[in-house]
């Protein structure tokens, strides 16, 4: 017998007895020793039930829509049926709701994760084969199975969905690939039914393994939920599938998948062109008006079509976006890779506007270049309608090969909604590598694999796997920046600030994941020592967390300082890493005397200003400090503490701290305490009043004065005057600015 594992898929009509046929095959192969699993691959979701006895067992598709994806357990699904048999059923949406073959993508990457065959050394998938669509497609994916059985009878309707099951076959394995391994014949009796299921085997070049004749066997079988294989008597019946079980554990010669196109189909199996010759004849005789059967042979569907969510990760900022945008804003950042967007127009547009409105901001307002930004390698398939329907990979292939003539480092192929629900395999084009150019492939899915940052977790964690060299030993006085946050008007500032304090301290920046950086710094990425972290947020630590799981590197605790005290204490644990504090000691003394000198500048207008903050749970410890420092005082704080963590103002105790989630709490406050000052950093007007409003950035300009500049506006907004002489400024700072 052939220990090695095969997996093979199990194609028919629908109720053409591919599940009876499927059951039968898994116990005779179980009864010679093998470990046998069985995945059911069809919405009706009843491949396994006579292996399970009747008992029907939950779908991974339901089971995946009710439970969270970290507390999914593959034992909730798996089932062990007679002759120990594991059994599985992939499921999938209601009858005229979603895509039935998405559900069959999910239950695979499910299966996947949780390594649900490994311990099996023959794995039968029974599938759907009316329509060989993107998703009832994924078992003859090469990853999947090895070979591919057709369950026919003579019927033409079942030898048409065996015809295109060899299409389906044929788009995967191309003119050269042999994974066909024959038919099953399941005979329902009609007329010619054994000549027209030889003819047609002939036509494919396909050998006729077992022919299964209608028996009472299988009824009787039915009425008792159980195999033929476990019932007394009925050996001739049992020796077929005992046949076909020698079969599969023997050689199991592959053929290549030689499908007919559909007047062949009819002619082999109907013989329609002598018929149809007759009939327009004796029409004609008649003098009757005669109708074409064919339609003439013009390519007309394009013209015809074209006039025709996952549980969110817990404990992490919540962006409006997809994992598709998400992840195109993360692979932009590197600069010599084409990026290419298999997606619509309208979803590759959105990102290419994400990806640039900062670029353009920054450049426009500030003078700050942003390469990245501003003249992206960015392209798009555009799928369209016809896509949809028939898939795009054609599409894919040719864009990808434009690309492969400029001879890019890189190229990085990202999915949205609509190739993913289609089941497009853009896998297939990391095949495309050349000598010049490696191809990564990111199922983002768009908002099927969830939101805005789950792209970008799932494109820095994939460019990792895929480039970063775990051999390389670290050397020398360098770092790498992790997690910038891309779409922020205030990256850029920091990352200058931050490279101006290594270039004093002969500090080099090696690897940037979330900013600008190149293929071979990824690839060089453990040359650093040191890995620092830019923003602090759920995503950059559970980033962190995966690094050093994976990478075994080291980081400072703290993000990029915000204010006075945190820039000198990180600077500090820096200097020391790298042994340089002696470096330390004239930058330190030169910011203080500036940021000493600015706080007696500032005291006169801001010294006994009350403050009342409201702000989602962040740490604003730097802007209390240096609120202290000038004399300011804080009568309330509210926080909104969505993220449900230990609130993290911890500066000053004696500042009252509440956790509130109505805005009406703050607006009492607001009215009962009379503050000078209203700061928030959400953007939610919390009520009228004669005060000052301000709002903090989401993305904090980081350094020793990050205060300073805060506090100096606050200083312009209090010697602002609001009354005109000639207009009402104060009615309309109160409306559009308080």
């Amino acid at each position: 017998m052939n220990k090695n594992k095969i997996e093979f898929a199990v194609y028919g009509k629908g109720g053409i007895g591919k599940s009876t046929i499927s059951a039968n095959i898994s116990a005779a192969l179980a009864i010679k020793g093998n470990k046998v699993m069985q995945i059911g691959c069809d919405p009706k979701h009843d491949s396994t039930r006579y292996l399970m006895h009747g008992e029907i067992i939950p779908t991974v598709v339901e089971y995946l829509r009710k439970t969270p994806e970290d507390k999914a357990l593959l034992s909730d699904v798996l089932r062990k049926g007679c002759f120990g048999i594991k059994c599985i059923e992939a499921g999938g949406p209601r009858p005229g709701v979603g895509c039935a073959g998405r559900g069959v993508i999910s239950a695979f990457e499910f299966l996947k994760k949780h390594h649900a065959k490994d311990d099996c050394n023959r794995i039968l998938y029974d599938v759907l084969g009316d329509v060989v669509c993107g998703g009832f497609a994924v078992p003859v994916r090469k990853e999947y199975a090895d070979a591919v059985f057709l369950v026919t009878s003579g019927e033409y309707m079942s030898l048409y969905a065996a015809n295109n099951i060899l299409r389906g076959v044929r788009n995967y394995d191309g003119e050269n690939g042999k994974r066909v391994a024959g038919i099953i014949y399941n005979e329902r009796k009609i007329s010619d039914e054994d000549g027209r299921v030889n003819r047609f085997a002939k036509a494919v070049n396909l050998p006729i393994i077992v022919k299964v004749p209608r028996s009472n066997a299988f009824s009787y079988a039915e009425e008792e939920n159980m195999t033929v294989m476990e019932i007394e008597g009925f050996e001739a019946e049992k020796e077929i599938f005992t046949k076909i079980a020698d079969y599969i554990d023997g050689q199991l010669p592959l053929y290549k998948a030689l499908p007919l196109d559909d007047d062949e189909l009819e002619n082999v199996v109907l013989g329609t062109e002598k018929r149809r010759k007759v009939f327009e004849e004796k029409s004609t005789d008649n003098n009757d008006l005669v109708i074409k059967s064919d339609i003439d042979n013009k390519d007309f569907s394009d013209s015809c079509l074209d006039n025709s969510l996952k549980e969110e990760v817990p404990e992490r900022m919540p962006l409006y976006g997809c994992a598709f945008n998400g992840a195109t804003t993360e692979a932009i950042h590197v600069r010599d890779a084409y990026i290419i967007a298999h997606a619509p127009k309208a979803c590759s547009f959105y990102a290419w506007q994400n990806i640039t409105s900062p670029g353009r901001r920054n450049l426009f307002n500030r003078g700050i270049l942003m390469p990245s930004s501003l003249n992206p390698n960015f392209f798009s398939t555009n799928m369209n309608h016809a896509d949809a329907v028939f898939g795009g990979m054609d599409k894919l292939r040719k864009k990808v090969t434009e690309a492969l003539l400029n001879k890019p480092k890189l190229i990085i192929v990202i999915s949205s909604c609509v190739s993913g629900i289609i089941g497009d395999d853009i896998k297939q084009i990391e095949e495309m590598s050349t000598k010049d150019t490696l191809i990564i492939a990111i199922n983002a899915d768009g908002d099927i694999e969830g939101d805005y940052m789950k792209g970008i977790e799932m494109c820095r964690h994939i460019l990792m796997e895929k480039l970063a060299n775990k051999d390389i030993i670290p050397c020398g006085k360098f770092v790498n920046i992790i997690n910038e946050t891309g779409v922020s008007n205030n990256s850029s500032i920091n990352f200058n600030t931050i490279k101006s304090f290594l270039d004093k301290l002969g500090i080099e920046i090696n690897c940037r994941l979330g900013g600008d950086t190149t293929t071979q710094n990824i690839i060089n990425f453990k040359k650093a020592s040191l890995n620092l972290i830019a923003d602090d947020n759920p995503t950059g630590r559970m980033l962190e967390s995966w690094l050093k799981d994976n990478y075994q590197v080291n980081f400072i605790e703290k993000s990029f300082p915000i204010g006075f005290k945190q820039t000198v204490k990180w600077l500090n644990e820096l200097a020391e890493f790298f042994n340089c504090k002696d470096k330390l000691y004239g930058i330190v003394e030169n910011q203080k005397e500036i940021y000493e000198k600015e706080i007696a500048m500032l005291k006169p207008v801001l010294n006994g200003k009350t403050i009342l903050m409201t702000t989602i749970n962040t740490n604003l410890d730097w802007l209390i400090s240096a609120c202290k420092d000038v004399g300011m005082k804080f009568v309330w704080i509210g926080v909104i503490n969505y993220l449900h963590q230990d609130i993290m103002i911890t500066e000053d105790s004696k500042i009252k701290v509440e956790e509130y989630t109505h805005w009406d709490t703050a607006k009492d406050y607001i009215k009962k305490l009379h503050p000078d000052l209203v700061i928030s950093n959400h953007t939610q007007r919390v009520g009228a009043g004669d005060y000052v409003a301000e709002a903090i950035p989401m993305t904090l300009v980081c350094g020793f004065q990050s205060g300073i500049n805060i506090l100096k506006r606050w200083a312009k907004l209090f010697e602002t005057k609001r009354n005109g002489e000639w207009m009402n400024d104060k009615a309309l700072f109160e409306k559009y600015f308080a």
